[in-house]
């Protein structure tokens, strides 16, 4: 949890103000004089964050009087004793489980005048219980109850897959070289993924695209693999072998990148794109090359190289 209590840079809230920022569904003002540490007001605001966390999380900033729903003036809050930790308590202890990753910063706009802010993100573990058994959803700009139907679809969002590109392994270059320079370099990049999400995935799939120059076409894992040309990119997937259960990582993809002094250029400028397909939807990465490949941790240069006809 990432809780916060300092002095920060005012302009963005000044900023707020002059510009006469209209409220949304995840950026709400409300006056620092409600901003109090009595029992009524303290399970007001984790009413609210609960509403907030269940509705896709927001910015929520106790100390800007809002007039038509538009930021209209400080209302600062002034009279707050209490500890960041004694607050982030009082909420949690109110909401039936935790929101996640809940920030909470002060910050100090004047000489002992104060705004605070409440970050709630997307990914918080929502669904979440308000103490009184009622699931609350911010609407309209208020906590409002949700009915069966809107617990029941929330429910639903937490058993969804998410699969996630986690990476690229195996990035360093296994040169061949020729009086201190590369005649050619061999990358045998792996690609990874993970299930960050709450239900087994059995159906998904990787896709992964790089420039045909780049290509060796006899390396086998990578040949059986193969699935069409794009353009000037040729194009290899691998479907799912076995189930991936929650937070598992799983290795898709063995490449073979293949660069000379004849496709540097092409290596340098270019991407290798990723598309992972699951139940869940679509994610897409593009990683530059000359970036992920490396030698000995340094990008390479059309000078590491040699023309081996012009030595023979």
């Amino acid at each position: 949890m990432n809780l916060q209590s300092h002095t920060s840079s005012t302009e963005y809230y000044r900023d707020l103000i002059n510009d006469k920022t209209r409220m949304h569904s995840s950026l709400i003002f409300i006056k620092g004089i409600d901003f109090q540490s009595n029992s009524l007001s303290m399970a007001k605001l984790a009413k609210n964050i609960c509403a907030i966390a269940n509705s896709g999380g927001g910015k929520l900033i106790y100390g800007i009087y809002p007039k038509r729903y538009r930021a209209e003036k400080f209302d600062f809050v002034t009279d707050f004793a209490k500890s960041i930790d004694w607050l982030n308590h009082e909420i949690q202890s109110q909401i039936d489980s935790p929101v996640k990753d809940l920030r909470i910063t002060k910050i100090e706009i004047e000489e002992g005048k104060f705004i605070y802010q409440f970050d709630i993100p997307v990914n918080n573990d929502a669904p979440h219980m308000f103490c009184d058994s009622r699931y609350y959803k911010w609407q309209k700009n208020k906590a409002v109850v949700l009915d069966e139907s809107e617990v029941r679809m929330l429910y639903g969002k937490l058993s969804a897959c998410e699969l996630e590109f986690l990476g690229v392994y195996n990035t360093n270059g296994l040169p061949v070289l020729s009086t201190g320079k590369f005649t050619s370099i061999s990358f045998y990049p792996k690609f990874l993924i993970r299930n960050a999400g709450n239900i087994v995935e059995k159906e998904y799939k990787i896709e992964i695209s790089f420039p045909a120059k780049l290509y060796e076409e006899s390396f086998q894992p990578l040949q059986a693999l193969f699935i069409r040309h794009e353009g000037a990119h040729v194009v290899f997937g691998q479907n799912a072998k076995s189930p991936l259960f929650q937070q598992e990582i799983a290795t898709m993809i063995e490449a073979k990148i293949a660069v000379n002094l004849e496709n540097i250029d092409i290596f340098m400028k270019d991407d290798i794109n990723i598309t992972l397909y699951f139940s869940n939807g679509i994610k897409k990465h593009s990683l530059k090359l000359s970036e992920t490949l490396t030698y000995n941790g340094k990008q390479l240069s059309k000078t590491d190289f040699t023309n081996i006809k012009i030595l023979l």
